[in-house]
């Protein structure tokens, strides 16, 4: 009797272990003609672990009035189609009141590890005018996959602090346009960046409506292969918080091309790193084998905290053949008492196109032409009458690794953007090349950007 009273007992543990591992790891299907009719009602039953998929809607018409809270782990939520499956926001009110978020999805501390992928994300508004298509409060490692976000209050929001929150954000493969509330002008953005460590990869970001195309206050930062254009104020505007107070609170511009629109209204600085609130910002703003266009005379790139660096190598700054005089390069803002500039600003073996004051690297003998502008072809034809190529090895740079992932970083771009929102890998023929696209390439035409 005492054998069978021991075997009773593990035969039920057994039978117990196999029934949660029969509910592991399950997908939980919506739309129509499956278990779910709406996002909402799958996400209520998921476990950590789940995939919520979420089929298209007839005729391709989006599902209305979409506000997810995710606090559950490792959870997918994806699209089951090729096409991105349409998310609507019209008649929500994305206060973040109660259980309603303050964007059609919303990752809440305790939603680590999750990914969206595959979806159109457009008409999140609310009364602070901050309503997002996607936003990570204080989540770790959210990784937002090929969606496209669109006329929303703000595109993707997210807040935290160094080094516990809002770590490993990434952003990858998106479109992201056409972001801002008119009633906020200069206030709302396509993306609004906060907390430890944000990546954008092979991202297309343009045309916000009222302020930056990417605002970030982040402690890390990093855009790298992404396409950044046309933005009503700044492309990038790196500025402070608690967090960039914290060493080593640094921002990485790698292999990105950055396009400001012509007859620009707003700021006209493409990159601001540095200081807005009144906190320091103490690390360093590196850009590496990027490209830049710009016609106007206000700085490419402005810094304005007493900590803040900068380092730039092998990037390409074209006057968009505007024929625009004494355009600058660097402007400096910061406080006085700090460390003398030059001590901290290293720009080596960049190319200058145009008339700038404080220009250092070549100067060709013919205008810069790119391949195809208005399809993200930043490719320089071999017509350029200069080598590009010429001492621009970059043998031992290391960029600052992202917070909450490991490993050291090389400072050589390993790929390089590919429309629409992808990267490709790059093929230089021995050293890295200058710019963001191959020197004395001739790329093949490109399909028109999206989202116009």
């Amino acid at each position: 009797m005492r054998s069978r009273s021991l075997i009773l007992p593990v035969c039920l543990a057994i039978v117990q272990s196999a029934s949660t591992c029969a509910k592991a790891d399950q997908t939980l299907e919506v739309g129509p003609g499956h278990a779910f009719a709406r996002i909402e009602h799958a996400l209520a039953e998921a476990k950590p672990g789940d995939t919520i998929l979420v089929h298209p809607l007839e005729d391709g018409l989006p599902y209305v009035g979409v506000a997810l809270l995710v606090r559950t782990p490792r959870l997918r939520i994806a699209a089951a189609s090729h096409e991105r499956v349409r998310l609507d926001g019209e008649g929500t009110d994305y206060s973040g009141s109660g259980s309603i978020p303050r964007a059609l999805v919303q990752f809440d501390p305790g939603a680590d590890n999750c990914t969206i992928e595959g979806f159109d994300l457009a008409g999140a508004r609310n009364r602070s005018h901050n309503g997002a298509g996607i936003r990570i409060n204080q989540a770790n490692d959210i990784t937002v996959l090929s969606c496209t976000i669109h006329d929303n209050d703000m595109g993707v929001m997210s807040n935290g602090h160094a080094p516990d929150s809002a770590v490993n954000q990434r952003i990858e493969r998106c479109l992201i346009y056409a972001n801002g509330s008119p009633v906020r002008d200069g206030m709302s953005h396509n993306l609004y960046l906060g907390g430890t460590s944000a990546t954008l990869s092979a991202c297309e970001v343009h045309s916000s409506t009222s302020g930056h195309n990417i605002k970030s206050r982040a402690h890390y930062t990093r855009i790298e292969y992404c396409w950044v254009h046309d933005s009503a104020n700044r492309e990038l505007d790196l500025v402070d918080a608690d967090d960039t107070e914290l060493p080593d609170s640094d921002a990485i511009v790698l292999g990105t091309i950055l396009h400001k629109a012509p007859d620009l209204r707003g700021n006209r600085t493409v990159i601001h790193f540095g200081q807005d609130g009144g906190r320091d910002h103490t690390g360093t703003l590196t850009i590496t084998n990027s490209t830049i266009i710009t016609p106007y005379i206000s700085p490419v790139i402005a810094i304005s905290a007493p900590g803040s660096n900068l380092r730039m190598v092998n990037t390409l700054i074209s006057d968009a053949e505007s024929g625009q005089r004494n355009q600058v390069v660097v402007g400096w803002s910061d406080s006085p008492g700090s460390a003398p500039r030059d001590s901290r600003a290293h720009l080596s073996h960049n190319a200058f196109f145009g008339d700038f004051v404080d220009a250092s690297g070549l100067r060709p003998a013919s205008p810069l032409r790119f391949a195809n502008p208005p399809t993200g072809d930043y490719g320089v034809g071999a017509e350029t009458e200069v080598s590009l190529a010429s001492g621009l090895a970059i043998l031992s740079l290391r960029l600052p690794s992202c917070p909450g992932r490991a490993g050291d970083t090389p400072g050589v771009p390993l790929s390089r953007y590919a429309h629409p929102q992808s990267s490709t890998p790059r093929e230089d023929d021995d050293a890295p090349l200058i710019g963001a696209w191959p020197a004395q390439s001739t790329p093949m035409p490109l399909p028109p950007a999206a989202g116009r």
